[in-house]
């Protein structure tokens, strides 16, 4: 009788698990349809004729799946020519580690429910037209590694938050309209962080002395902005820098003398700006 009943409850659980699996699958499916429906340039016609619901979604074009369960793990739809807006059912895709829809033509603002996705690494929408601005909800993305969304429209201030994310070895904001300031101590919390590019925006203040905090930084770009003040001596710690940008600004005074101490440098660029000395 008790060998009875546990097979009973085993086999309860097992189908729980199917019901579960199941429900989840469907929500990832309506999320990626949802997607499908807010493009409306399709050149090539690669969502036209392939995500279609008569077969299996983790076999759909720039569609990767977990081994383990069914759900979507990677969305990569890069270099397609596609012309549309985000859809913000992309939240629904709640294993979602991979987010690349770089090079296309997507327009409209980048929807907040993207910060639901507490598993994303990678975020790429770079070279499109999104417009509006940094979703705030991005400071919610702990495990995110990567986040570029250069050459674009966004305007408005870069949320401070996201320069608490610790796990963070690319910010690339460059080529859009942002404004406002860098965060005073905007490297003590990003100590993974090798490759950070916010130029050709609107940014103003001062350059944080802080960013001699970002010890393992490999580029910083901050060239063509209205940064004033002068070059902070602490960027000459950064043993591995290799590229260092800030043309194209309004920094005044001498280049400091630690710059010399870059011994990694390729790349340095200073000019045009206001720079005086030897």
């Amino acid at each position: 009788m008790g060998q009875n009943v546990i097979f009973m409850l085993l086999a309860m659980v097992y189908l729980l698990i199917n019901i579960v699996t199941s429900l989840n699958s469907s929500t990832d499916e309506y999320a990626l349809l949802a997607f499908k429906s807010q493009i409306t340039s399709d050149p090539n016609k690669i969502l036209a004729k392939n995500w279609s619901q008569g077969t299996s979604f983790c076999n759909w074009i720039g569609i990767t799946c977990g081994r383990r369960h069914q759900r979507v793990r990677e969305l990569n739809l890069a270099d397609m020519g596609l012309g549309g807006t985000v859809a913000k059912e992309i939240g629904e895709l709640s294993h979602l580690r991979s987010l690349i829809i770089s090079n296309n033509n997507f327009h409209g603002f980048i929807p907040n429910e993207i910060g639901k996705l507490s598993q994303l690494q990678e975020i790429e929408m770079q070279y499109n037209e999104l417009t509006g601005s940094i979703p705030p909800t991005f400071e919610f993305l702990e495990n995110l590694l990567k986040l570029s969304i250069s050459h674009n429209g966004l305007a408005g201030n870069i949320p401070n938050r996201i320069f608490n994310l610790t796990s963070l070895i690319e910010i690339s904001f460059g080529r859009n309209n942002l404004s406002g300031s860098l965060p005073m101590d905007i490297c003590f919390n990003l100590p993974k962080l090798e490759r950070l590019r916010i130029s050709e925006n609107q940014m103003s203040g001062s350059i944080p002395p802080s960013l001699g905090a970002c010890m393992n930084l490999k580029l910083l770009s901050l060239s063509y902005n209205n940064f004033a003040g002068s070059i902070p001596m602490e960027i000459g710690k950064l043993s591995k820098l290799q590229i260092l940008y800030l043309g194209g600004n309004n920094l005044i005074g001498n280049i400091p003398n630690e710059i010399g101490n870059l011994s990694a440098i390729k790349y340095l660029n200073f000019g045009p700006n206001s720079l005086s000395g030897m």
